[in-house]
């Protein structure tokens, strides 16, 4: 039978909140998904269903900022089909989304700690990142989530450093000079697609774009009032976020990067935020060791599937 793939409309939205999974992935319940529809996070044109002779089979929600014209990530994908017919039918969820939207949005599934462990996560994964693929995403990276609450305590001060901010044009510079030995995998596929300058362009454009003071960007220098890297401590929709830290690479293995993780806590526990959360790729090894010294706890795992 020929499955269609349709926005939701008010009279299937209930159709679309009643879909459950067993499969141990994160997915999105009625009350939050209601919730953020009130917000613009989640709106009706963004929420498709697949339909069998009518019958709901499965259903894709994409998230995005509340004045964004188009999603940033697809969110939830669910699939309520034959094991041979899900990842056919998840692909072309992604797919009508694409078209509709004009792009194909970073595809976010996240899972367990552990959940390389558990046959039933490493199965709910297979069938995902196949139907990505066949969707046209290119790219999986597995990142890890963490989060640092004030019972933890703040790192240290290293007093060798100084902060202070600066305006776009020397963020685009320093953007351009840490990329070079990145370890971070979007970063360096953004390199290799619109170069060390496009990528630093690319990425002031988007910080720019996240909610937070703009003066809690800050750049470090050492005792000779030379830059050494720069941090920027931001929010995501829903806590105060460490989001980017970036090392001069002259100046990498000195420990600055811990300095620059202090400076980004002590920032937002003088705001009074009650947890500070941040991603690093599972592969970034030296940045997960920061992550952990600052006294940041590993959360979750998330797969991030990007063209």
């Amino acid at each position: 039978m020929t499955v269609t793939y349709r926005p939701t409309t008010p009279d299937t939205q209930e159709d679309l909140l009643a879909f459950t999974t067993s499969d141990p992935v994160s997915w999105i319940g009625p009350d939050r998904y209601r919730q953020e529809s009130a917000t613009r996070n989640y709106r009706p044109e963004w929420s498709f269903l697949a339909l069998r002779d009518d019958v709901p089979v499965g259903r894709a929600l994409w998230w995005g900022g509340p004045d964004a014209v188009v999603p940033s990530t697809l969110d939830d994908l669910i699939v309520d089909a034959p094991e041979a017919e899900r990842v056919a039918v998840a692909a072309g969820l992604i797919r009508a989304g694409a078209d509709a939207f004009g792009r194909l949005p970073e595809w976010v599934v996240d899972v367990a700690v552990d959940w390389h462990d558990d046959p039933r996560a490493v199965a709910a994964v297979d069938w995902r990142a196949q139907a990505a693929r066949a969707a046209g995403y290119d790219r999986t990276t597995e990142r890890v989530s963490v989060v640092w609450e004030p019972g933890t305590g703040l790192p240290s001060a290293d007093q060798q450093y100084r902060f202070r901010g600066g305006d776009d044009d020397e963020f685009t510079d320093l953007f351009t000079r840490v990329v070079v030995g990145s370890l971070d995998a979007h970063t360096r596929a953004t390199v290799a697609e619109l170069g060390a300058r496009g990528t630093a362009v690319d990425d002031l454009e988007f910080y720019l774009t996240l909610p937070g003071r703009r003066e809690d960007w800050r750049i470090a220098e050492d005792g000779d009032g030379l830059v050494v890297g720069f941090v920027l401590a931001t929010r995501t929709a829903y806590d105060a976020a460490v989001s980017y830290i970036g090392v001069l690479p002259q100046h990498r293995g000195r420990g600055v990067v811990d300095a620059l993780l202090a400076e980004a806590l002590r920032i937002h526990a003088e705001a009074g935020e009650p947890r500070v959360v941040a991603t690093t790729d599972t592969d970034n090894v030296p940045m997960r060791r920061a992550f952990e010294r600052a006294g940041f706890i590993v959360t979750k795992r998330r797969l991030v599937f990007e063209a």
